[in-house]
């Protein structure tokens, strides 16, 4: 009987997500990533190290809302973009939804704003299907803060590495795995392409970069380039 009121909780979050934004909306979660990017590698406590953006061959931005009683449910919206392995070019931000649940006591709820690196191929081939499942699909840890990686040894093995912050307060158990999908909708309002998918975004080329992730790709860009400079430092 749980699995059906969780199951049900999922469903209703990605059909609310299926009553998309209007454009001038959804460019909103564009800005707010490179919001929430800035405020993370701006707090020594959540500094995401730049050689872990270097090494990511996708980063996923979310903005999630925890709520609950008895059945739990987390379901949010956010943003994806894949770098070109071989050129090194970020692409233009494709839309996604998420949600997850759980039975159990729960009370309150919570914002959530959270940054996912994803470090291999397998992790960004689920995402071209459309669907990825975080604990099933790939396994996911919570990332290492601080400019640098210092005195670990190389990059961790986990297939997502997750950086987060929750507003608000929460009281219950935690989610299993949480799913990620293509918000299909929303990639045709923004691009006005009808029936595109978020491949034809992360890896086909279909379109060109927006005027609104610019600002977004300055900073990525940016935090890589401290990365190979202090490689170039440490020659």
């Amino acid at each position: 009987m749980g699995r059906i009121k969780v199951g049900l909780v999922i469903f209703l979050i990605f059909s609310a997500c299926a009553f998309s934004d209007s454009r001038k909306e959804l460019a909103g979660r564009i800005t707010q990533a490179e919001k929430t990017l800035k405020d993370f590698m701006e707090a020594p406590d959540s500094q995401i190290p730049c050689q872990l953006i270097h090494e990511a061959d996708a980063i996923i931005f979310l903005k999630q809302y925890k709520m609950g009683f008895v059945v739990g449910a987390k379901g949010g919206t956010g943003i994806v973009l894949a770098k070109d392995r071989k050129t090194g070019v970020w692409s233009p931000p494709a839309f996604i939804a998420t949600a997850e649940g759980s039975v159990g006591f729960q009370l309150g709820g919570k914002t959530i704003d959270a940054i996912l690196l994803v470090m291999n191929k397998e992790g960004l081939d689920f995402l071209l299907k459309s669907r990825l499942k975080i604990g099933g699909e790939i396994s996911a840890a919570a990332g290492p803060v601080g400019r640098e990686l210092g005195a670990q040894v190389g990059v961790p093995a986990a297939g997502i590495l997750v950086y987060s912050r929750a507003k608000g307060l929460f009281a219950g158990v935690s989610f299993d795995g949480g799913v990620i999908a293509s918000d299909d909708k929303a990639n045709q309002i923004f691009y006005g392409i009808e029936n595109i998918r978020i491949r034809d975004i992360l890896s086909r080329e279909k379109v060109s970069m927006p005027e609104e992730a610019k600002g977004l790709i300055e900073n990525l860009m940016e935090y890589e380039s401290r990365y190979k400079e202090s490689v170039e430092n440490r020659k």
